[in-house]
């Protein structure tokens, strides 16, 4: 059985409702209604392809919009949305970057 690529809890139909009644993402993420999660599906279905405008998929244009709003935009409300699932950039789970005074990278690149 091949599974449905989009999960069962996300309705793209009606996510793609919810974002027609904004008119820029700022205020999807300043929306008090919305849970986070609600939020980050209203986005994602704003970003679709399904919205791209013919000769611009830099932009987005749900339908009734009167303007289409570029997808970096809607890109950028999404990544807010991650800085506020995670206060601690630093905290134990950040990506570590290992440095060449480490003796591991010392001895991978020969020294």
């Amino acid at each position: 059985m091949i599974r449905n690529a989009i999960e069962p809890s996300f309705d793209f139909h009606a996510n793609s409702l919810l974002a027609a009644t904004f008119s820029h993402p700022s205020e999807v993420l300043e929306n008090p209604f919305l849970s986070a999660e609600a939020k980050r599906c209203v986005l994602a279905a704003w970003a679709s392809d399904a919205f791209a405008v013919e000769g611009s998929p830099w932009l987005r244009q749900l339908p009734g919009a009167p303007n289409p709003i570029p997808v970096r935009d809607i890109l950028a409300a999404l990544r807010g949305l991650d800085r506020d699932d995670d206060p601690h950039p630093g905290g134990a789970g950040a990506l570590h970057r290992p440095s060449l005074d480490e003796p591991a990278m010392a001895m991978a690149v020969g020294f």
